[in-house]
């Protein structure tokens, strides 16, 4: 079977490179692994278009999926889970950076308002939210409502 991979060096990317290594298999081996270089919402396209598979973020899949003929196969196991982090820069390395800022930033992302906004934004539109909230959950309980 095809499988469609971005190849870009993008986050989902870089997971999916992770699990081929975690199933020891080296894709680039096989004429079944065809590299994109496309972002992801291009990758669904391609995928669906070659019939083939590919390794989506929730968000993407879910917005474009009307038209696309692609269903979800694999989903909640914890090899797939992928978090998105906010990280401050370090004002000692990045002297020019606005700190304040960015602090402010990294807290109204973790604050109960903003994980509420996280758990709901998608739902109206597409029947499930783009992205799950994770701030302050256990490493267990990532990437589950």
């Amino acid at each position: 079977a095809l499988f469609l991979s971005r190849s870009d060096n993008s986050g989902t990317h870089a997971k999916e490179k992770s699990i081929w290594k975690t199933a020891g298999i080296n894709p680039e081996e096989g004429k079944w692994y065809q590299q994109t270089g496309l972002g992801m919402g291009q990758t669904l396209n391609v995928a669906a278009e070659k019939k083939g598979y590919t390794l989506a973020d929730r968000g993407t899949y879910l917005a474009l999926k009307k038209n696309l003929n692609l269903d979800i196969l694999v989903e909640g196991d914890a090899i797939l889970l992928n978090v998105y982090h906010v990280i401050e820069a370090n004002p000692a390395k990045w002297p020019k950076v606005n700190s304040a800022g960015a602090k402010a930033f990294s807290e109204f992302l973790v604050s109960k308002e903003a994980q509420e906004v996280i758990k709901t934004f998608g739902v109206e539109k597409f029947g499930s939210p783009l992205f799950f909230p994770d701030a302050g959950k256990k490493e267990e309980e990532l990437g589950k409502p």
